[in-house]
């Protein structure tokens, strides 16, 4: 695989509607580095998604820092749901696409 040097632009604009429910710039890079990993990367692990990143000027911060950024960090857990839910329901709605619940027993 080759390495991460950053997150792809949709992945950027995907998540820029949640920037301001984290409280430092620093750990929403991160996040965003952690969901560019889990899709990319073959190893879904924090420590295998880490290693797969290439950070800018060489100043790899510690995988601590990311595991911090990512569960950890002061971000606000209560508005991420609704906050989703708010951007993603638009785009299905009057589709005529329903949610079906089967019971297969």
């Amino acid at each position: 695989m080759l390495p991460i040097v950053g997150g792809p632009t949709t992945i950027h604009q995907g998540l820029a509607p949640y920037r301001d429910l984290f409280c430092r710039a620093e750990g929403f890079e991160h996040v965003e580095r952690y969901v560019t990993g889990l899709i990319l990367s073959p190893n879904k692990t924090l420590q295998g998604i880490y290693d797969a990143q290439v950070w800018p000027g060489g100043a790899q911060p510690s995988r601590r820092a990311m595991h911090a950024a990512v569960f950890e960090a002061g971000w606000d857990s209560d508005r991420l749901l609704p906050r989703h839910r708010a951007l993603v329901a638009p785009a299905h709605q009057g589709r005529g696409r329903e949610v079906l619940s089967l019971d297969w027993t």
